[in-house]
């Protein structure tokens, strides 16, 4: 792994010094360096401006931002085998599960080939209002309709594999991967998925029944909401894009996508050690 295409959120603090060490640290380390159009300044010869260009060539992709950053990598990859590995500058970072001050172990498990990787895979979202052409959308963490213009309530008609599951009268609904299940889902009563997790988790938001609880499903599901005509209109948003409002009629289907991402943690990841961190979580302590 030697060519390492480089992307930026520079709105981060500390995100132009990181750039500016990466740059020296990886040639000194052997690394080859293209750095994306998003962090392209004097003295990064190796930028391409391209969509497409960036990743022609590219081993991997260092991601210097929050999870937002490394997700809108993987929306611009649309599909491309390359692994990827971010540098968190954000909040929680689920998924961007190294820190800035670990960047000369990132250089030398990328120069080294030593990284421990994590298949994850991806959604196929295809959606549509009445009368329009569906359209297509990839989305690693989660499908979401939400929200929308009104505080009315939401109806929406819900079948798995062309069973009727139920109509949910709620704000909202999220379909949620293994990935994205520590995201919006979480914070809606969804349970955690682990990442080698099959299964895919349906979260209602604010659903006006207490009967009515997350679902897990199995991630070959082939999904289908629908909007019923009493319904108010909702946004659909992929791995928290907006895409299009949705009217009542419109309908969102997703199945697992064919095609899967590639994330990379430093030698020594374990998974429920950074879930204990990210999350809190201390356990309890009895005094007898």
């Amino acid at each position: 792994m030697k060519t390492i295409g480089v992307i930026a959120n520079l709105e981060k603090t500390g995100a132009r010094e990181l750039l500016e060490e990466i740059a020296t640290k990886g040639e000194e380390k052997g690394l080859q360096l293209v750095f994306d159009r998003s962090c392209s300044e004097p003295g990064h010869t190796g930028s391409r401006e391209g969509r497409d260009e960036f990743f022609e060539g590219v081993d991997c992709v260092l991601t210097l931002g929050g999870d937002g950053t490394l997700l809108g990598a993987v929306r611009r990859m649309g599909g491309r085998p390359v692994p990827l590995l971010g540098i968190n500058f954000g909040k929680l970072g689920f998924l961007t599960s190294v820190t800035r001050e670990q960047l000369d172990e990132v250089l030398d498990a990328l120069a080294n080939d030593t990284c421990i990787p994590s298949r994850r895979g991806l959604i196929e979202c295809t959606y549509a209002n009445p009368g329009e052409a569906p359209r297509r959308e990839l989305a690693m963490n989660d499908v979401v309709l939400s929200w929308g213009k009104s505080s009315h309530i939401a109806s929406l008609e819900v079948s798995v594999n062309g069973e009727e599951v139920t109509t949910y009268t709620c704000d909202g609904l999220i379909a949620a991967t293994p990935t994205g299940s520590t995201g919006h889902s979480l914070s809606a009563g969804g349970p955690i998925l682990t990442p080698d997790s099959h299964a895919m988790v349906l979260s209602p938001i604010c659903p006006h029944a207490m009967t009515v609880r997350p679902v897990v499903l199995s991630f070959q599901t082939e999904l289908v909401i629908r909007l019923t005509p009493q319904s108010k209109a909702l946004v659909l948003a992929c791995d928290g894009q907006p895409l299009q409002e949705l009217a009542p009629g419109g309908e969102v289907r997703t199945r697992p996508a064919d095609v899967t991402v590639e994330l990379l943690h430093l030698p020594g990841y374990a998974y429920w050690e950074a879930l204990r961190s990210k999350l809190h979580w201390r356990g309890s302590s009895i005094n007898h």
